[in-house]
């Protein structure tokens, strides 16, 4: 009886190793189901925040109410994918890091509805300086920090569910292995005194390693997707959905990498602001699936002519992209800033109501400087930004040089 009893020990261990990996695998797979789904809508609330940017500095800049129309359903679009974070988050360790980013969503909120009010009653002057004051400019980067942050701690908590996932799993084959010497000791006894059972119980031992050996299979299954999924989560941290470009997320290393390199070496930096001329209106006529294929185009003929080393092309916020030129000068940067206005132009997408020309062009910004220590390299982004706005005020379609 005691052998028996033994038996059944073994038999209830591998049960409760069968149902833990299941229990595993149910885990691993609401584990990853939930990350995707958080980390997709972080990525799309960069994406809404920046189109949010975007639709007030394009009213403020160019003094256009309109530009602003889509603001409310925007936010209203934003705030409902907050709202889904938040729910997935519940039971996870970024529900507080979730409603410190709720947070400053408000107060960015209060300031760009100041900004809404002064643009309403016309005061074009005093909704330019609200948008572009240090509070609000601050509380976009400590937004931005926040977010990335997130995106982080989001990563950390799924590589720490996954080693904690990988203990369990190796607790169950440990037990599986005992249990499975268990048995064949087992069996050695019992052969001692039932001859007649040596077959049966070899059969058994058999069984029970082609299980074991289906089992490793399917855990090496699992560990490979495993691996995929964090491999595609890495990826969407950094690329743009829509256009396959690098992310305003991606841009920001890589200027900031850049920026350390140029000023380390001594050598030129030049940053191209690009801009969709006429956008709103081309959305308007020809719709948005119209438009997000011309955002393709434009990206893919973008990319196309950025090939050499280090150069990185980027989706900046909504129909703005932006180019990163290690080691170019003004005039180089003028010279390759000219070559992708015309190789858009070249494309020929038709646009019926654009003042700058029938078919889609890109007004261009372009700015260069030789970074020195210390010096601040959001200074350079702003000229590009004026050289850009300087492009629009000019007629759009052209390249302008910051001074």
């Amino acid at each position: 009886m005691r052998y028996l009893g033994s038996t059944y020990i073994a038999v209830a261990i591998l049960v409760l190793t069968f149902v833990l990996g299941a229990y595993v695998d149910v885990r691993n797979e609401d584990m990853h189901v939930r990350h995707l789904g958080i980390n997709t809508r972080l990525e799309r609330i960069v994406r809404l925040e920046q189109e949010l940017t975007s639709l007030l500095s394009g009213a403020v800049l160019e003094q256009k109410i309109m530009r602003v129309s889509r603001y409310d359903s925007v936010n209203e679009n934003l705030m409902a994918t907050v709202s889904a974070v938040a729910e997935l988050s519940r039971e996870l360790n970024l529900s507080g890091d979730i409603s410190v980013l709720h947070d400053l969503q408000k107060g960015l909120r209060t300031i760009e509805a100041r900004c809404l009010r002064h643009m309403r009653a016309g005061n074009w002057l005093r909704a330019r300086a609200v948008l572009f004051e240090e509070d609000y400019v601050l509380a976009k980067k400590i937004y931005e920090i926040t977010t990335e942050s997130v995106i982080t701690a989001l990563t950390e908590e799924l590589a720490g569910k996954a080693r904690r996932l990988a203990l369990m799993r190796t607790a169950a084959y440990a037990l599986r292995v005992g249990a499975l010497g268990l048995l064949i000791w087992v069996g050695l006894m019992f052969s001692r005194r039932l001859s007649s059972e040596v077959v049966e119980q070899a059969r058994l031992q058999k069984t029970i390693e082609t299980a074991n050996e289906q089992l490793e299979v399917s855990v090496r299954q699992r560990t490979a997707e495993l691996e995929a999924a964090n491999h595609q989560l890495a990826a969407l941290s950094s690329t743009d959905a829509l256009t396959s470009l690098a992310n305003r997320r991606r841009f920001d290393e890589v200027w900031e990498i850049e920026w350390q390199r140029a000023a380390r070496l001594s050598l030129p930096l030049a940053l191209v602001l690009i801009d969709i001329d006429e956008f709103k209106s081309y959305n308007d006529h020809y719709g948005h699936p119209a438009g997000d294929d011309c955002l393709r185009r434009v990206a893919a003929t973008l990319a196309a002519e950025a090939r050499r080393a280090g150069e990185l092309v980027a989706r900046y916020g909504g129909e703005e992209f932006v180019l990163v030129l290690p080691g170019a000068t003004a005039r180089e940067a003028r010279a390759f800033a000219e070559r992708i206005r015309a190789a858009v132009e070249a494309v020929a997408m038709p646009h019926a109501h654009s003042k700058a020309s029938d078919v889609v062009t890109i007004s261009l910004g372009v700015a260069s400087a030789t970074p020195r220590h210390g010096a601040d390299a959001e200074a350079l982004l702003k000229e590009a930004d004026v050289a850009l706005y300087l492009a629009k005020h000019q007629g759009r379609n052209r390249a302008m040089v910051a001074v």
